[in-house]
């Protein structure tokens, strides 16, 4: 496989390739996401694109299908209850939650908020202490890419526990 080609075509329609999957999920930030995973499943997986053709079929092909997968996962999900964790549970004898308490919610709720890579990294680095290389390495993205994901994920995580608990 010409990686270089694949590398270059994809490149040359990143515009093109965002708007298709922001237009099928409705969010720029994952679109960003699914562009990152759909390059790398290509760049490491596809040793028959030999030409430009075969590298713009497959890179159009790769992006669609991520982003309805991810469409897919989000419509059912969405009927999940966020406010699983009352503030109520979380309040101590003072009226505010300890950090065992704030953190025990944070993990049900990034269970809840997070879909599949954002949860995995969050679940990888945050719960299981991984540092960013070796997370990178398990799911075969760049460390970047990694922190990328980890901070929308984070900032998800925080808007929705703030919106429900303060």
């Amino acid at each position: 496989m010409n990686q270089s080609l694949l590398t270059s075509v994809f490149t040359g329609m990143r515009e093109r390739l965002h708007r298709i999957a922001a237009s099928i999920v409705g969010s720029d930030e994952e679109a960003e996401d699914i562009l990152q995973d759909a390059f790398c499943r290509l760049w490491s997986g596809h040793p028959d694109i030999r030409t430009e053709t075969d590298a713009t079929r497959l890179s159009f092909t790769a992006v669609r299908n991520r982003a309805i997968d991810s469409y897919r996962r989000n419509l059912t999900s969405s009927s999940i209850d966020i406010a699983a964790v009352p503030a109520s549970e979380l309040a101590d004898e003072e009226g505010a939650p300890s950090r065992g308490e704030v953190y025990e919610a944070v993990v049900s709720l990034s269970r809840q908020v997070l879909k599949g890579r954002q949860y995995e990294i969050f679940r990888l680095h945050d719960i299981e202490g991984l540092p960013y290389e070796d997370v990178a390495g398990r799911l075969g993205m760049t460390q970047e890419n990694v922190r990328m994901t980890l901070s929308r994920a984070l900032r998800t995580i925080r808007e929705v526990y703030r919106k429900n608990h303060l």
